[in-house]
């Protein structure tokens, strides 16, 4: 399996399922097979790919090459695959530091994105160090090392850099980086993911943000 990803913060509404559709379309688009694992009982990641609410616990819809499970509980999903069965995993979580200390013990993801968005910069970047924090502590306690990248939705890089720079080494996962700065698009993505059900992509003009999204893959 080439990559686990796991998209998190420890505030709601900075972007986590925003990062998790997105991310997966570019591995959809790549026609590779991914599974993707919505762990927040508001179900929206679900239900972009669906379009339906999950009717039980671990619901279960295919399509093509993409696979989506809900998975309120948390479960532990990669001691349940099947070697080759994907080649990627891509799971949306709640927002309490548990959800995350719960999903990385139990997944080992190798690529884990952090996104801070506009409309909620003040909260995330005030608590973002408390999520940075539990992903150092996890590595050190159970020997993960995951790729640690912070995604600006809206907001400079600078201001992400700031609050980073501020952290003790041990506060900070190992290979921890801020992606650049994406133009503030939230208007728009609301209305992809949650009323369209559209990638941002696909709408006439902003097709160059696929790129960014598919950047955040690239380095891994």
């Amino acid at each position: 399996m080439d990559l686990i990803i796991l998209c998190t913060h420890n505030d709601g509404g900075v972007g986590k399922t925003t990062i998790a559709v997105h991310v997966a379309g570019v591995l959809g688009n790549r026609f590779e097979s991914t599974l993707l694992v919505d762990c927040d009982d508001q179900a929206d990641f679900w239900r972009f790919h669906t379009g339906r609410l999950p009717q039980k616990a671990n619901d279960l819809e295919k399509n093509d090459n993409i696979t989506v499970i809900y998975n309120e509980r948390r479960e532990s999903i990669t001691k349940d695959v099947q070697k080759g069965q994907y080649d990627h995993i891509v799971l949306d979580i709640d927002s309490p530091l548990k959800s995350t200390v719960q999903t990385i013990v139990g997944n080992d993801p190798n690529l884990i994105l952090v996104p801070v968005n506009k409309s909620q910069k003040i909260k995330a970047l005030r608590n973002l160090p408390r999520t940075l924090r539990v992903i150092s502590q996890l590595e050190n306690k159970i020997g993960c090392d995951p790729q640690v990248i912070i995604v600006p939705l809206g907001i400079s890089q600078d201001s992400i850099g700031e609050v980073v720079s501020r952290l003790a080494d041990h506060d900070k996962p190992n290979r921890c980086r801020i992606a650049p700065e994406m133009d503030d698009y939230q208007d728009q993505m609301q209305t992809a993911i949650y009323q369209d059900r559209k990638y941002i992509w696909d709408y006439e003009g902003l097709d160059f943000l696929y790129d960014y999204f598919a950047d955040l893959l690239s380095e891994q």
